[in-house]
């Protein structure tokens, strides 16, 4: 029984790590780099079909690499952004892959279109979601600039 009294301790404490770490909003998994503010906005972003208005599955993230000539391995779709977005250097670079992502985000407004033409009543969700696209769109070209701009002051 002495076996079992430590493991309910070990299982307690687990539990207990657990929901300091939910607590205090930290990631449970440690991740050793570290990544520019817009990496990490654009993660978040991306990973909520409620925040960017569309979702993006792993072959959609596969798809977009493909066309930005990046060949992107199956993982768990955080990785498979990270490894995606990570994988630019110059302001033309990340025109492309922005353009790719804005691309993909069109089809699937258009698809928002088509069904709604199909499903009159379900056009104020489809519409919430295609301004939800449309905002992710701008935010796209408004980190773009910002890149832009500060690796342009850094050449200086």
């Amino acid at each position: 029984m002495a076996e079992f009294d430590n493991l309910r301790e070990e299982f307690d404490n687990f539990m207990k790590n657990q929901q300091e770490a939910c607590d205090t909003g930290c990631d449970l998994e440690e991740d050793a780099e570290e990544y520019p503010d817009y990496i990490v906005e654009l993660i978040k972003t991306m990973m909520v079909p409620q925040k960017c208005g569309v979702y993006f599955s792993k072959k959609d993230i596969q798809f977009i690499g493909r066309n930005f000539g990046e060949l992107i391995g199956l993982k768990p779709r955080e990785r498979m952004l990270k490894d995606l977005l990570t994988s630019f250097l110059e302001p033309e670079e990340m025109q492309k892959m922005f353009q790719n992502i804005k691309d993909l985000v069109d089809i699937k407004v258009a698809t928002y279109d088509e069904l709604a033409d199909n499903f009159q009543h379900s056009i104020p969700f489809f519409n919430t979601h295609k301004q939800k696209a449309l905002r992710f769109k701008k935010r796209l070209d408004e980190i773009h600039r910002d890149y832009e701009a500060l690796t342009k002051a850094s050449d200086l």
